[in-house]
């Protein structure tokens, strides 16, 4: 066993080296940038921040204590949780996370990271040496280039994109063994995996092997004719479906689930437009370029040596005009799919991405260097005259870019000094080698030298671009929320937290909560969402909860409140435990999860007015019309504004136009309390930089989130004290202001308490996918569960399964009751499990059956061909006269 151990490691050290090379760069530009536990930054930033460690850390928390992977209670009221993984956390290696304890997320995630750039130089070494002939430690250094290429490092953040990348040269590889041999476990599998672990990336994934299987076909098959081109054709088609087949547990669901989420309703562009200036996506490929990790330039860099080598395959005697051709009308057609959108719609899936644009640019980079790497092998050919040429050329265009691509770089020094100095090092090198001044072995060792001071350089440069974040400041108060939300954890109830500094806190800390960001998200629940007063927005895939008034909180049965650091200051609400500085607060007015209402609740219309026309619709319809409100609006006293024209265009909606767009605009709106009473303000203004409450003093001011509107609470406010909105904008913005402020009629709201809560539901039992539990009807009516419908929840009253048919508000699952006692249980399954699982079972036993058939057929045609050896073999019979 260790001699076959041994054997192993020995075979397969230069992938062991391709593994460890990105790894440990990886590991000192962390340490450069202080990463835990080189010092108190980590990596988490923009969505990994605020969806992707939320997420993950609510997968090590169920994978830790057993909990259903189906369905989470932990955030948007409940969701698809097989969803959500199908997107964030279907990586195989999201299983260490259970080694790790939930206060070190951070540092399991990062450690998977470390895991997948070490795969993908990993994997790219296996790719480059099984399509290429020699190379040596060459392939570890430019498979270094692969996996730490400015796509990686822009993105790395997108942790769930990085196993596509690390897994596209298996896959790409398993497509040459198919064309080659007919050999298709390889493919089959590894485009399986990609597709399973995301289907996002996957289908960016397929639109490339789409698009890439003729060059790869006529480049590597010169005299097949038709039927061979048909039948490999119709291998790869059958193939690639049967690995998305066995995807299927995963993808179906996903697939259905997805119908509902706002992606789904992306169109393809009437018109084309092209995007960038040619020589700006050109530069992209030098070092230093601009790196897009938001909005920008597509992210092509992946080492000069790329660029060098480039150059030199075009003048390579040695490669077939054919595969240069090919190559070159694939490398346009990727540079038009760079610039016109149509184009750049198709590959996104056809879907255009909210920010970090050019999402396929990975697979750009892979053909690049795959293309380098066969020309440094071919490094010999190179002639010193072409060499110095190049050289030559590349200050040249150094020192022209200083002129014309000033705005296309962010840092131009960095840009132009620190790529004139690597390109005349790696030509220095490969000059030395040419006049025989060095041995090929030390060239080789030397450019993979460069190769990993070039990469370090890079790695340093762009993590410093993206940023890191306060590892103390993301897991303030820690264990004080934690030992709080424990505390409640018998009671099926929902909780939120006054500080969402994360926008999904339910998922970091396991609450039963309200807030969600995420791009599989239902559209209708946030729909839902945004007409009763939540920060909100279909487009922009999330709601978040903010501190916010007592007919919202009930409709969403939000019985706890957590809050940070600070006392809160609502009368609604009253403090029942305290950790540290973090206190745990009771709503006063709790709905339960399920609760009886009139018949009229049906008619509740979520589609007019504004929330506070929305709510107080609820309360009348809720009780039949006992109550026609609870909401009394104030009138604003008036309005100004400062380099800015303001048109009121309706009850409590105003338009403004910029006097002079070089300067900030803000615009102030001023209200007046009619009654002492508490008052609550609903705010939505385009593209403000920020808006603020402001009562008077800096220690009254309230911060409102600028880019969904919502219901506030600003407090208790005295008859005759006056306060302000205040709009703030960046130079030359400005957009439509919606605004309305209104007090509470408290004896209004208690009547209407009163009467929803008579007949609740008496939760008995719950878990991740199913409440149980009984309701008393004292007279007809409808049961409204505070549970957002979607596909996969099947709803039982009495034993007996109810089609679950009106929802109340569009979002909410009800029921009609007859007066009496009943049983009620509601339970989820991902629509469509059942039936992806049959197909991924199906396509798996295709593939064992076909591949015991190719074997059986081979065996046999070895044994055919072998006796027909033998037989020639024997000396001819003597002829007898």
């Amino acid at each position: 066993m260790k001699i076959n151990l041994k054997s192993f490691f020995c075979r397969n050290r230069l992938y062991f080296v391709a593994f460890f090379i990105p790894v440990i760069l990886l590991i000192l530009t962390f340490a450069v940038m202080g990463i835990y536990p080189f010092g108190e930054n980590q990596i988490p930033v923009i969505d990994m921040y605020h969806q992707y460690i939320p997420f993950l850390s609510e997968l090590q928390y169920k994978l830790q204590e057993g909990g259903s992977l189906f369905y989470t209670w932990n955030g948007a009221g409940g969701s698809n949780f097989w969803n959500l993984i199908a997107y964030y956390g279907a990586s195989p290696l999201n299983l260490l996370l259970v080694l790790f304890p939930q206060k070190l997320i951070v540092e399991g995630v990062t450690v998977i990271l470390l895991i997948k750039v070490g795969l993908a130089g990993s994997f790219m070494a296996i790719y480059l040496r099984n399509t290429n002939k020699g190379g040596g430690i060459a392939v570890a250094g430019f498979s270094t280039l692969y996996a730490l290429c400015s796509y990686v490092m822009a993105y790395y953040w997108c942790i769930m994109w990085i196993d596509a990348v690390a897994l596209l040269p298996l896959c790409i590889l398993g497509l040459n063994r198919l064309i080659d041999e007919g050999k298709t476990v390889m493919y089959t599998v590894t485009l399986a995996l990609i597709v399973f672990i995301n289907y996002y990336m996957a289908i960016m994934v397929c639109i490339f092997i789409l698009f890439y299987y003729p060059v790869l076909y006529f480049i590597k098959v010169k005299n097949g004719g038709a039927r061979r081109c048909l039948m490999t054709l119709g291998n790869a088609v059958g193939h690639s479906l049967l690995g998305v087949v066995m995807a299927g547990v995963m993808l179906l669901p996903t697939y259905i689930s997805m119908q509902s989420t706002y992606y789904i309703s992306s169109e393809i562009p009437e018109d084309t437009v092209f995007y960038n200036d040619p020589l700006d996506i050109l530069n992209q490929l030098l070092p230093n370029a601009e790196l897009t990790y938001r909005e920008g330039l597509p992210n092509l860099y992946c080492g000069i040596i790329v660029v060098i080598l480039l150059v030199f395959y075009f003048l390579s005697r040695t490669i077939m005009l054919r595969e240069k051709a090919l190559n070159t009308a694939f490398l346009v057609f990727i540079f038009l799919s760079l610039n016109i959108n149509k184009l750049d719609f198709i590959w996104h899936g056809f879907h255009f991405p909210n920010q970090l644009p050019y999402r396929y640019t990975f697979a750009v980079c892979f053909i690049l260097i795959g293309m380098a790497y066969k020309t440094f092998l071919r490094i010999d050919e190179v002639r010193l005259k072409h060499l110095w040429g190049l050289l030559a050329l590349g200050i040249g265009y150094y020192l022209m870019a200083q002129k014309l691509l000033e705005d296309a770089v962010d840092d131009m020094d960095l840009f132009f000094y620190g790529g004139v100095a690597w390109l005349t090092l790696y030509c220095v090198v490969i000059a030395v080698y040419k006049k025989r001044l060095l041995r090929k072995e030390l060239f080789v060792f030397l450019t993979v030298i460069l190769i990993v001071c070039e990469m370090t350089s890079s790695a340093c440069t762009s993590m410093n671009k993206v940023g890191t974040t306060s590892r103390e400041g993301y897991f303030a108060n820690n264990d004080d929320i934690r030992n709080l939300v424990e505390s409640t954890e018998d009671d099926f109830a929902r909780m939120e937290i006054n500080d969402n500094y994360v926008l999904n806190c339910p998922a970091l800390y396991h609450f039963k909560g309200i807030s969600q960001f995420s791009s599989s998200i239902n559209a209708d629940t946030t729909a839902f969402m945004e007409k009763i007063g939540v920060e909100g927005e279909p487009g922009k895939n999330r709601f978040n909860y903010n501190q916010t008034n007592p007919v919202t909180n009930a409709i969403l049965n939000v019985k706890y409140l957590i809050g940070k650091n600070l006392p809160i200051d609502d009368s609604d609400f009253v403090q029942i435990g305290q950790s540290g500085n973090t206190r745990l607060y009771e709503n006063r007015y709790p709905l339960s999860i399920g609760y009886m209402a009139e018949d009229e609740i049906r008619t509740w219309d979520t589609e007019n007015g504004n929330p506070f026309d929305v709510l107080d619709d609820y309360v009348r319809a809720a009780t039949a019309g006992r109550y026609t409100g609870v909401f009394n609006e104030s009138g604003c006293l008036s309005v100004a504004g400062s380099n800015v024209e303001i048109t009121e265009e309706g009850s409590g909606i105003w338009r403004g136009a910029i006097e002079d767009l070089d300067l900030e605009s803000k615009v102030v709106l001023r209200y007046r309390a009619d009654e002492s009473k508490k008052y609550y303000v609903f705010i939505e203004a385009d593209n403000a930089r920020s808006i603020t409450v402001d009562k008077g003093s800096r220690a009254d001011e309230i911060g409102i989130r600028n880019d969904c509107g919502s219901i506030v609470n600003i407090g208790e406010m005295e008859a005759g004290e006056e306060f302000s909105i205040v709009v703030d904008y960046e130079k030359g913005d400005i957009g439509e202001i919606e605004a309305h402020v209104c007090s509470m009629d408290e004896s209004a709201w208690e009547g209407t308490y009163d009467i929803l809560s008579e007949n609740m539901m008496t939760v008995e039992e719950f878990g991740d996918t199913y409440i149980r539990g009984s309701v008393k009807a004292d007279e007809d009516g409808v049961l409204v569960l505070s549970v957002p419908y979607e596909k996969g929840w099947t709803l039982k009253v009495d034993g007996e399964e109810r089609e679950i048919g009106e929802l109340v508000g569009d979002c909410l699952i009800s029921t009609a009751l007859s007066a009496g006692e009943h049983e009620i249980e509601i339970t989820f399954r991902p629509p469509g499990l059942i039936a992806g699982a049959l197909c991924t079972l199906a396509a798996c036993g295709v593939l064992v059956l076909t591949c015991r058939f190719r074997k059986k057929r081979r065996e046999k045609y070895e044994e055919e061909m072998a006796e027909y050896e033998e037989i020639s073999a024997l000396p001819p019979e003597d002829e007898t006269v």
